[in-house]
């Protein structure tokens, strides 16, 4: 460890030998869990940010590289950059700046929360996860739709049911359906699982779920560029039943709020989009589906409500 208080760098130090149990494996789980632990108890004694990296080390020789295992939460992320990037960069930019100026201010919101997400994913994928819920969230309480009939709202015929067993009378059950149908909590959920399962476009079932893989050539340890190991479709994972798709969300949700009310921890698997479509025991949505589908509702309401805006030119410059 560093001892000079004038050091211009951040100071590291190496934990070199660590006490086994017998007969106990370490696996991915446990190699994240233990440097989250191990970071949130030297950040508590040090009073500084610590940050033990997730990373696995593949020696070359003489040279030695480290790999992030947290990268499983998102390989949808780390291909090359499309070849159109700078007319997508433009038609976002145009699209912004033709927005009056409270859209701007919510869908602006919304984007940082999407940014602040893949900043976070790899490093601390539950508050990455949280940010896209909330992001999801926030473009529903302005632009969904909260529940106002009985009806509507999915859990009224387990409540009438419930009003049967109590044998309750006529007012009595219209005065508790009245009562919860204002309750803020149950009315931001259901605004929240409508909106997002009823917003996004046909086609964003068709949008590609591509899963990157990032290695190093065996010979000369150079990283090489990202290799396409699988390309599928949304729908490859969560189907296109609305419904379904409904109580995926109403899981996202409630796995954000345990995270924001209890801070429950998450293996990075549960959060990571396997190869194979979801199994059905499976129920929050996996951290691409989701971010892709924040970005889905981001350019619906984002090219919904924008005006035509003539920017000065500009120019995109790219490493070849």
């Amino acid at each position: 460890m560093a001892q000079s208080a004038q050091a211009t760098g951040p100071e590291s130090f190496s934990i070199l030998r660590l006490p086994d149990e017998p007969g106990r494996p370490e696996g991915l789980h446990d190699r994240h869990r233990l440097g989250a632990d191990l970071a949130a108890i030297f950040s508590l004694a040090l009073d500084r940010r610590v940050v033990i990296p997730n990373d696995f080390a593949i020696q070359f020789g003489q040279q030695i590289h480290f790999q992030s295992t947290a990268q499983v939460v998102d390989q949808t992320i780390q291909g090359p950059l499309p070849d159109d990037a700078k007319s997508l960069v433009a038609t976002y930019i145009l699209a912004i700046a033709g927005l009056p100026p409270d859209d701007q201010d919510c869908i602006g919101a919304a984007c940082t929360a999407y940014h602040g997400a893949i900043l976070l994913f790899d490093r601390e994928p539950r508050a990455a996860y949280t940010l896209l819920v909330t992001g999801i969230e926030l473009l529903s309480r302005r632009y969904g739709s909260p529940p106002t009939e009985w009806q509507d709202w999915e859990s009224s015929s387990e409540w009438d049911a419930f009003f049967d067993i109590q044998a309750l009378s006529g007012n009595q059950a219209s005065a508790f359906r009245q009562r919860l149908l204002s309750d803020k909590h149950l009315r931001l959920g259901q605004t929240f699982r409508t909106y997002a399962s009823t917003r996004p476009r046909d086609s964003f079932w068709d949008v590609s779920v591509d899963q990157w893989i990032s290695g190093t050539d065996q010979e000369t340890g150079v990283w090489l560029a990202p290799i396409l190991a699988s390309s599928k479709k949304v729908s490859d994972f969560v189907g296109t039943d609305r419904i379904l798709f409904r109580q995926k969300l109403a899981s996202s949700y409630q796995l954000r709020s345990s995270v924001v009310h209890e801070s429950k921890w998450i293996e990075l698997l549960t959060l990571g989009q396997p190869f194979v479509p979801d199994q059905p025991q499976r129920d929050a949505l996996s951290f691409p589906i989701i971010r892709k589908l924040l970005a889905e509702l981001l350019a619906v309401e984002l090219f919904d409500r924008a005006s035509p805006y003539c920017p000065p030119d500009f120019q995109l410059l790219r490493q070849i």
